[in-house]
Formats: C-alpha cells, structure tokens, sequence
C-alpha cells in the first residue's frame, strides 16, 4: 500500500507518495498562499500516483492509499483534511492525533512538542543508526538530538534567518529588511548596513548550531551525525564542514515513516 504523506510547515506544504518508504518521484512543495490554486490539482494528482502505485505494489482491487498529515498549522490541517474528503473522498490521518511517532524521549512533557521535530529526529535516526543532530533550518532554527540508544534528548529553538530579519526590521526605526544574502567567506567586517545585517544573522545562526553541537558532543560522548533539513539548510550550512548529511525531505519522509510503522502495528 502507497501512502500520500503531507508535510505542513509554517512557510511551505510538501507533499509526496510513499511505496514502501520510498517516494518515486520528487515532492511538491507549495507556499501557503499558493494552496488557493493548487491544493485540489496537486491532492488529486497525487492520489492517482498514488492508486496506481498501490496496485503495482500487489496491492488488492479494493485496496486503497492512506493520506497521512504532519503539521504544525491546525488550521491548515482542517483545511487539507476537508480537501481531502471534498476532491478524493478519502480519509486523513494526522500524527500526533491519529498516528503516534515511534520515538523514546526523555522529555518532561512529549504534549509541547511539535510533531515535525520527533518526525525529523525519527527519520535521522533510523537512516543514521547511530547518534545524530537534527538541525532544520525554516521559519525557526532548531537543533535537536537523539542519542546513540534511539532516544530523542530534546534540543533547542532559536529564530529562523527570515524571523530574525523582520523583527530587526520591525523592532527599530531605520534599519532595513535584510535581503538575506549570504555573506560571501572573506567578510570578516560589514562596510555598510545591508552587508552588516546579513553578516550578523548568517554568523548568529551559524554560531547557534556549531555552539548547540558541541554541547551534544559533550554530553553524549562523541560527535554526532548532523543532518540538516529545511528551505534555508543549505544556504545556512553548506560551506560550514558541520553537516554530514543534507535531507531536504527529511520530515516528509518521517511521515511516512511513522505511518509505515502505525500500519504494522
């Protein structure tokens, strides 16, 4: 059986089909502003690939794919939910409500946490095998940590690199919105506001996720296996040497991950 597995961020919904925990194609990534337009073509391609994959996979006539909803907008998930039944009259899953993400922790309370972490964290960890960071990189800046055990430690949440323009913007009377242009490795001083900007928030990130890194490495032992996920992961952390791994569809794939292990049970 196929899976259609939706990813719901604060700034983009991804969506893909899952065969055996493996999608055939690349996902489809949407703003959420562009869900006006292209939320019924997409949902409705989909589940025909969907079908078809279902039924090549050996699948029964009367079998049919499963919808499964990770998200960190509830009103968008109501939305797509009735999408869902409107254009495909098909049920939805959502993790966290109907699908539990298979994951230890050593948390004091799993209730606060966002489903899109201990999804990230779960894929890490079970491609990995071993201990690794989790780092997205989106609206917000989170480092997280599962241990060498599989269990998720917790991490941190620090402003994403567009958060931390605007509320410099918004904040103070004349400094501009910063154009979030890399600053280039031979900056060492910004010479004029927008470069200074730019500089100052690429470095703060930057010194966010090598500071936090270290401090797993501390505690655990060992360095771990860093993966790093989100729109702006590459542009932050590639010419860093911190990452090992860059998994753009890292929480879409725990998606369907978490679902491929609720269907076993």
């Amino acid at each position: 059986m196929s899976v259609l597995a939706i990813d719901i961020g604060n700034t983009r919904v991804g969506f893909n089909v899952f065969t055996a925990g493996k999608a055939q194609a690349p996902s489809i990534r949407l703003h959420h502003h562009e869900l006006d337009k292209e939320l019924a073509s997409t949902l409705k391609t989909l589940w025909v690939r969907a079908q078809r994959e279902t039924k090549e996979g050996g699948g029964a006539d009367d079998e049919a794919p499963e919808i499964v909803i990770a998200s960190v907008v509830p009103s968008t998930t109501e939305r797509i939910e009735h999408s869902a039944r409107q254009y495909l009259d098909a049920r939805t899953l959502v993790v966290g409500r109907d699908v539990m993400v298979p994951l230890k922790t050593m948390l004091r309370d799993e209730k606060t946490v966002g489903q899109d972490r201990l999804l990230g964290a779960l894929s890490a960890y079970v491609h990995v095998e071993s201990a690794c960071a989790i780092v997205q990189v989106g609206s917000a800046l989170v480092v997280d940590c599962v241990d060498h055990e599989g269990i998720f430690r917790g991490g941190a949440i620090a402003p994403g690199l567009m958060m931390g323009a605007k509320a410099l913007h918004e904040f103070t009377a004349q400094l501009p919105v910063s154009s979030l242009t890399p600053p280039a490795a031979d900056v060492a001083f910004g010479r004029f506001t927008q470069e200074a900007i730019n500089l100052g928030l690429y470095a703060g990130a930057r010194g966010t996720v090598r500071e936090l890194l270290e401090r797993y490495a501390t505690a655990l032992g060992s360095w771990p296996h860093v993966v790093a996920t989100g729109g702006d992961a590459q542009t932050l952390l590639d010419e860093t040497g911190m990452v090992d791994s860059f998994v753009p569809d890292l929480v879409l794939q725990g998606t369907a991950l978490a679902w491929e292990k609720w269907r076993e049970k």
